[in-house]
């Protein structure tokens, strides 16, 4: 018995020694380090939607994603994940890694609508040039169309967030949209110095602006064309001269250090977009650019002013 009794004992340290070996060896395996994502949502107007019941978004992942294959969700608006559905992550700077999106659920928390497109769309940190349609479960009518990225990049090196614009007009998600502008025209006299009349051409003039109204592209030109009373200078101002403006706030914009003195040449003028320095501007509320010209005599100089107001779409 004694003989016995040492075996099991020797056969129970044995294999407590195993379990102690494995319980180390999976404790000294390292968990991935990976980034969540989050949505955001960019209301157009739409019918099917609001930023309310708008539950989730749903889509797959890439064969270049490490570690990863099949579906991901990202749940907002408190919607809790059912059976089969998985958060979406990434491994920390998987830059390999392409997730498409395949479907919207939106409406009532217990039983919302399946909108998917005609195809899946790729991911991406821009927007595409226009939202594409979105039906229920695929088929039928369009019930809003919408737009996609991911930011901040594609890096994965931070959680990321998945922006949705969606309306029920697609040239509401068109995101390189141009911006409009308004142009109001004054002068300001100094003794008996007479203003120029030149006049102004914005028709060369390219603005446009992402979903959040800021804008991302401007190019093209203005044209200035001389009138009768020719004028020799002219300056652009970053909005300092307040609308309407005066006699003193024109002189004082057009003889800061800051505000360069362009000679007028010939019968026209043009004028590069990347002048107008807009590039990053929020066009929420509106932004204006001043066109100020001179006409000197005698050092006695009168202006007129071209105030263009650009305006989001």
């Amino acid at each position: 018995m004694n003989a016995i009794s040492t075996a099991i004992r020797r056969s129970l340290a044995l294999g407590l020694s195993l379990l102690a070996v494995t319980a180390c060896t999976t404790a000294a395996t390292p968990a991935e380090d990976s980034q969540t994502a989050r949505v955001e949502l960019f209301d157009r107007v739409s019918s099917a939607l609001t930023t309310s019941t708008v539950m989730a978004l749903k889509g797959t992942y890439g064969t270049g994603c490490t570690a990863r294959t099949g579906t991901w969700t990202i749940g907002l608006n408190s919607y809790v994940l059912v059976t089969g559905e998985t958060p979406l992550t990434v491994v920390t700077n998987d830059t390999t890694c392409v997730l498409t999106l395949t479907e919207v659920k939106a409406g009532p928390v217990a039983t919302p609508v399946s909108y998917k497109p005609a195809a899946p769309l790729v991911l991406t940190a821009a927007y595409a040039t226009a939202g594409i349609a979105f039906m229920t479960a695929g088929t039928g009518p369009v019930q809003f169309y919408a737009n996609f990225r991911i930011q901040p990049d594609l890096a994965f090196a931070a959680d990321m967030v998945v922006q949705m614009v969606y309306s029920d007009n697609v040239s509401e998600t068109d995101l390189t949209t141009i911006s409009n502008y308004v142009v109001v025209v004054s002068t300001a006299t100094a003794s008996t110095v007479p203003a120029p009349n030149a006049s102004m051409v914005l028709t060369g003039l390219n603005i446009k602006v992402n979903a959040h109204n800021i804008v991302t592209s401007a190019s093209g030109n203005i044209v200035l064309t001389q009138g009768a009373v020719v004028a020799e200078t002219y300056v652009i101002d970053l909005d300092t001269v307040g609308s309407p403006p005066t006699f003193a706030t024109l002189d004082a914009a057009y003889l800061l250090t800051t505000n360069t003195q362009v000679a007028m040449v010939g019968a026209t003028q043009t004028i590069a977009a990347a002048d107008l320095k807009l590039m990053g501007l929020d066009l929420t509320a509106g932004k204006k650019r001043n066109v100020i010209v001179a006409n000197t005599d005698t050092g006695v100089r009168s202006y007129q002013v071209f105030q263009i107001t650009f305006n989001h779409p």
